[in-house]
């Protein structure tokens, strides 16, 4: 097993905006937004997040200070979580194709020795979205593996939705790009880079 420590973070306050707090917490971005659904707080996704306080989306939505104190304590109770247990193993992986074309594109932007950063985003069309980049070192939520001699770096909250998660790099006449193939998906937008 693979131990994450804890990790100081800056309180959620009821005057923050639902998307700052997200922006504010990258490697719990997934675990609040969950927290705010189950809340009945679906403003993740949409564009009022951006502008819209936590307590203007509470009241907005008809909920009272009851709720609004509940969720804020849930909230801050997820970022003070002692630590995080990770299955050991790789969570996802990488076709031959993707691993060549991660490969090509650390020497063409000079990045090598860079790793591969995959993430699990809130956001897009059908509720969250995948993000890759090449970055220099993990962030400190991030769980480290090597995959095929590339170091892919995973926020832990990334991990579990991540699972048995094949990444895939598709160059043809119809279309090119990184393809997920994600078992836990259970319903993808036709962009193909978003899914809940």
């Amino acid at each position: 097993m693979i131990k994450m420590d804890k990790l100081e973070a800056k309180k959620i306050t009821k005057d923050m905006t639902i998307g700052s707090i997200l922006e504010g917490h990258p490697d719990k971005a997934m675990k609040l937004s969950e927290i705010m659904a189950e809340a009945g707080l679906h403003c993740v996704g949409c564009g009022a997040a951006v502008f819209e306080t936590l307590e203007q989306g509470v009241i907005g939505h008809g909920f009272d200070e009851t709720i609004l104190n509940k969720l804020i304590d849930d909230l801050n109770g997820a970022l003070e979580e002692a630590e995080v247990v990770i299955e050991e193993g790789e969570p996802l992986d990488l076709t031959d194709a993707a691993v060549a074309k991660v490969k090509e594109i650390e020497v063409k932007e000079k990045k090598e020795g860079y790793g591969l950063r995959v993430a699990v985003l809130a956001g897009g069309c059908a509720g969250y979205s995948y993000s890759l980049n090449l970055q220099e070192k993990p962030e400190g939520s991030d769980v480290v593996f090597e995959i095929k001699g590339i170091r892919v770096f995973v926020d832990r909250d990334s991990v579990h939705i991540l699972k048995g998660t094949e990444i895939n790099y598709i160059d043809s006449l119809e279309e090119s790009g990184f393809k997920f193939s994600n078992p836990n998906s259970k319903n993808n937008c036709g962009c193909g880079k978003s899914f809940s």
